[in-house]
């Protein structure tokens, strides 16, 4: 189960299933499963003239590159080319009252991994076949060139026609013009969720630039992470990783020039989840009030700057466990207070999320009635004084359980937990840069360890990371 309500839809866009009226009946047109890319090459400026809605019949997407030149189509996921046909160089105009098999135009349709099909039609003549060097049963990936925008076939000027569809078992496409048979209705269609825009649906009149985004994952891995991952295609990470089977188990945010990216990490999907991201604080009341009230508990909050002040981000589960309490965006003083009081009544910090906003630290935290042992909690520690209070723990037989990193009056700073309930072999790091922390990261996950926390800071204008694994 997931939601993510950090991105608004445009008006007039429908966000489950979409009701529309077709020859006076209802249709109902369900969103793709897969997510997909803008099929234009990186850096194109493309416009939608036709969304689903719009389009005769509904369910299929027209676009077309603006600015001039040759406008270059790509797949707008990883498939396997399933057929080509790019010998027509005509417009055909008037093709309402044409039979479907003199519709004749050029197209390709890719197959993708999780049984839904894309089509990219009225491509230029040998684009496909010739400049690409498409053919059937190649493997492509999201991004591979399979043409050029232009007008051929039932086009009423240079565009593409995209659509994603899930034909029948056999004799699913018809051969010429490549439609879908059995699609009465658009029943074969579906509407495309496309990563990195406002909503995630193509909506008419919308202009929209084409650009790398994070593509599908592939499922069965013991853990997905991901470090840096801006903003904008945070989502779509989300719903691939999702798409695959898995369940967020970690998130963290922060900002680097203004800018928010997140770190994030997913493992296999077991029992009922939900997470959020990018809430104001009433939001994220209102989704904890919700969602503990359903029978969740929180098991991670977390707090960034971001646009508009202080942002929040939370995971919560449908599973049993200890009595809990948390709060957020409380101030140094408060927070000491509520800790000292929740400490005495037998509660334990599980995690505890600090911002600077306004020149104060803003306290966000979660805490649990369990025996942690002997334990440690320390929250304004720059990176000298986190390394000693690591080594100083470490003498004292506790272990980092928890680590958040966050920037205030221009210099980083820590907040931590240990334990001495931790036992096991561990490993923690701090002050790398993307490179150095996904090295780390590759060769500790290939020795056995799982990322337990992975959060990033700003370092003047750069990235720095610190994680934790353990075995």
């Amino acid at each position: 189960m997931h939601l993510t309500p950090s991105r608004r839809p445009a008006a007039g866009l429908c966000l489950g299933t979409c009701a529309l009226l077709l020859a006076g009946q209802a249709l109902a047109l369900e969103k793709s499963k897969g997510v997909y890319r803008i099929p234009y090459a990186d850096g194109t400026d493309v416009r939608v003239s036709n969304d689903h809605l719009k389009h005769s019949p509904p369910g299929r997407i027209d676009m077309g590159g603006r600015g001039g030149g040759t406008y270059r189509i790509v797949a707008a996921a990883d498939g396997i080319v399933r057929r080509v046909v790019d010998g027509f160089d005509k417009r055909i105009d008037d093709c309402g009252d044409l039979a479907a098999s003199e519709k004749k135009n050029n197209y390709v349709w890719i197959e993708h991994p999780n049984g839904e099909w894309t089509k990219y039609t009225h491509m230029a003549e040998g684009s496909s076949t010739g400049k690409a060097g498409l053919k059937v049963g190649q493997s492509v990936k999201a991004g591979t060139y399979l043409g050029d925008e232009s007008d051929v076939g039932c086009a009423s000027g240079d565009h593409l026609h995209f659509e994603v569809g899930v034909p029948r078992a056999t004799d699913g496409i018809t051969t010429v013009g490549g439609f879908l048979a059995d699609n009465a209705g658009s029943k074969r269609n579906r509407i495309p969720r496309i990563c990195g825009i406002d909503g995630g649906i193509f909506a008419s009149g919308q202009s929209y630039e084409a650009r790398k985004v994070p593509g599908a994952i592939q499922a069965g891995a013991k853990e997905v992470a991901r470090h840096g991952v801006s903003a904008r295609d945070y989502q779509c990470l989300f719903d691939q990783a999702v798409a695959s089977g898995y369940a967020l188990d970690w998130i963290d945010g922060f900002d680097v020039g203004g800018k928010v990216y997140y770190n994030a990490v997913f493992r296999p999907r077991s029992g009922a989840w939900s997470a959020f991201h990018g809430l104001s604080a009433a939001q994220y009341q209102q989704r904890f009030d919700q969602y503990t009230g359903q029978g969740y508990r929180p098991v991670q909050v977390e707090s960034y700057a971001g646009s508009g002040g202080v942002r929040y981000a939370v995971i919560f589960r449908k599973q049993g466990g200890p009595a809990y309490s948390a709060y957020h965006g409380l101030d140094a003083a408060t927070h000491q207070s509520r800790m000292n009081a929740l400490s005495q009544a037998g509660y334990r910090p599980r995690n505890v999320s600090v911002v600077s906003a306004g020149g104060q630290r803003r306290y966000t935290a979660l805490y649990e009635k369990a025996d942690i042992g002997s334990w440690q909690a320390k929250s304004q520690l720059t990176a000298n004084q986190y390394q000693q209070a690591f080594e100083a723990n470490a003498g004292a037989g506790r272990q980092l359980v928890y680590l958040n990193a966050y920037v205030h009056a221009g210099q980083a700073h820590f907040s931590a937990i240990w334990s001495s309930k931790a036992t096991g072999p561990y490993k923690a790091r701090h002050g790398l840069d993307s490179g150095q922390y996904q090295s780390e990261w590759q060769a500790t996950t290939q020795a056995g360890y799982a990322t337990r926390d992975v959060t990033g800071y700003a370092s003047g204008n750069r990235a720095r990371y610190a994680a934790i694994w353990r075995k």
